[in-house]
């Protein structure tokens, strides 16, 4: 009896544990949770209404043009809105930059084309990186240098004209941008903080303890920004915070961030489903069709699954023609955003009186104009004919492919669910499948193959359509990895081992020295003068333990050996032409 009585002594003595749960969630985790809040609720307030105020400025251009005398009055809002993004693209501009999968470095206007690629390039501005160490910036200073508050005001204004006035595109990239500006302007330094911090001593310990000072913690605020937005669009907090996370680390692990990327994105979700009264999910389904399990069903899904992913293999091969085309041989910003508008007018009206003469749809505009989350839902209703899918695949497409490369300020994941809900339409037409068994999977599909985020994918397919749809899911996802391989159209940072370009045109590289050099030094080569390139490293075959050794500074005087490799840093065709002489002297040595 008494053991009985001491263990329930013990048990009250326990409970102590509640009162002292503060102390088991340490400061840095309360700042950082309190943060993902309060990026939550900012970013939901920001995107919700661009959200709201994109559909509501296009169904007001689309009831003009339906009920207008004539089509052809859709070029007067495409051209209008090229016009203006063109002058927001001027308007205070920033340069940034990504690297392609060959390591070039690329120069992107900030507010221009798909935004998710702006924001991954700004995500790793803080990052620790040659280039910094060679301009001597680092930390969290590189980031707030660049605009964080009026860049995303530019790019709110930017997507609300691009998408209102009828262009192509979904909303997604867009408010990616917005959402890694508006946190990482939440801890930007200002002069009226900085002000406080001198004469209010509050103000002052809560600015310190709220800014970040680590890489690590500006991080975790953008990429809670980045699922907060997301969120928002897709009333998916799980695959908002995935997806997340797969644009911008791909295969690394990142849990740790992840936890309060979910935060921000189940904030968003909740005020989200409050405002819009249960319905956060962006596609109208009246009726939850639960998938069959028969070997045809799988059999549909393997074709489907192959569908996706050639098209989006023709997408990815697209997008690189058109961003050529209107990048490299339109140059001028106001021709290269009419263009654009021009092309999209251009297709929307062909498919307008296609559809019109052979009547196919009332709504020939909507399947190329703006968002086309009007026409997904059209597709889960069963309304689309096979050719009218066929058309839509095909004319969205080069729509939207012109509204993005061309400086339309808009992104690519909604048109990425678009492609596949068409190829799935027609399917569905053609095996005799209620649309949504196979437009649910062929959405996976369509994430995996396109914007390579598997498992972004499955969460949203479970999340917004039930648990019925996770076997469908996972066959999909396994059959557009391995079709997709890591391809993507989020061309995300890249770092290959024997070159890395530093700046646009300037690159460095590694260049193994001939035999031709061997037992001479940098001086007796004349290296500088004949070449007009700097050596900033030597990596030697062999030092003195009998272990290659990487010195960076090489002195000029060093003896080099055959097998030794050169790090040299200079100008793209100056490496070029180095390059194409030791090309040279490696084939002597092989006569």
């Amino acid at each position: 009896m008494k053991s009985i009585g001491n263990a329930l002594l013990d048990a009250v003595k326990h409970l102590n544990i509640v009162r002292n749960l503060p102390k088991y969630f340490d400061e840095e985790e309360q700042r950082l949770a309190l943060q993902s809040i309060i990026i939550g609720v900012v970013v939901w307030a920001i995107v919700f209404s661009l959200k709201t105020a994109v559909h509501w400025l296009f169904e007001t251009v689309l009831h003009f043009l339906e009920e207008g005398p004539s089509p052809w009055l859709l070029f007067i809002p495409l051209l209008i809105g090229a016009l203006i993004v063109a002058w927001l693209a001027r308007l205070r501009p920033s340069t940034l930059y990504y690297r392609d999968k060959e390591d070039h470095i690329h120069e992107l206007n900030d507010i221009e084309g798909d935004g998710l690629e702006r924001a991954i390039s700004l995500y790793y501005t803080s990052e620790p990186s040659f280039e910094q160490a060679l301009t001597g910036q680092e930390g969290v200073e590189v980031r707030w240098e660049l605009p964080t508050f009026s860049l995303a005001i530019r790019k709110f204004l930017a997507t609300l004209v691009t998408l209102g006035s009828g262009g192509s595109g979904g909303l997604e990239a867009s408010v990616t941008l917005i959402g890694e500006s508006v946190s990482a302007g939440l801890f930007k330094p200002r002069a009226l903080t900085e002000s406080s911090g001198q004469h209010l001593t509050l103000m002052a310990r809560f600015w310190r303890w709220w800014q970040p000072e680590k890489t690590d913690h500006l991080q975790t605020a953008q990429l809670s920004g980045i699922a907060a937005a997301v969120s928002v669009l897709l009333g998916t907090p799980f695959a908002a915070a995935f997806f997340a996370s797969e644009v911008m680390y791909r295969y690394r692990p990142v849990i740790e961030k992840l936890v309060y990327a979910l935060i921000a994105a189940m904030v968003a979700f909740f005020l989200t489903d409050l405002v819009t009264e249960g319905h956060p999910v962006p596609f109208e389904t009246e009726l939850l069709y639960v998938p069959p399990t028969t070997w045809r069903y799988f059999g549909v899904l393997l074709l489907l699954g192959i569908c996706v992913s050639l098209v989006s293999q023709y997408f990815r091969r697209l997008r690189v023609s058109f961003d050529h085309g209107f990048h490299e041989r339109q140059p001028d910003i106001w021709r290269r955003h009419l263009l654009g508008a021009f092309v999209t007018g251009a297709v929307a009206l062909t498919v307008h009186y296609v559809t019109q003469y052979f009547d196919l749809t009332e709504h020939g505009l909507e399947l190329v104009l703006g968002p086309g989350e009007s026409v997904v839902d059209m597709a889960f209703a069963g309304e689309l004919t096979i050719a009218v899918a066929l058309i839509a695949l095909v004319a969205k497409m080069i729509a939207t492919l012109a509204t993005i490369t061309s400086g339309g300020s808009a992104g690519l994941l909604v048109p990425t669910l678009f492609f596949g809900t068409m190829v799935a339409s027609a399917l569905a037409n053609v095996f005799d499948y209620e649309p949504m068994v196979l437009i649910v999977p062929a959405m996976v599909a369509s994430l995996v193959s396109i914007a390579n985020v598997p498992l972004a994918a499955i969460l949203f397919a479970v999340e917004a359509f039930g648990s019925v749809y996770m076997v469908p899911a996972l066959f999909m996802m396994v059959i557009g990895t391995i079709l997709a391989h890591e391809q993507t159209i989020y061309r995300t940072q890249r770092e290959t081992y024997e070159s890395r370009q530093i700046l646009p045109g300037v690159s460095v590289r590694r260049l193994s020295i001939p035999a031709s050099w061997a037992n001479q030094t940098l001086i007796d080569i004349d290296f500088r003068r004949h070449f007009d390139l700097n050596v900033i490293g030597l990596v030697e075959y062999r030092s003195n333990d009998g272990r290659p050794r990487m010195r960076l500074g090489t002195a000029s005087s060093t003896i080099l050996e055959e097998g030794d490799t050169l790090v040299v840093l200079g100008r793209d065709e100056k490496l070029t032409e180095l390059e194409t002489f030791l090309e040279a002297e490696y084939a002597k040595k092989e006569v």
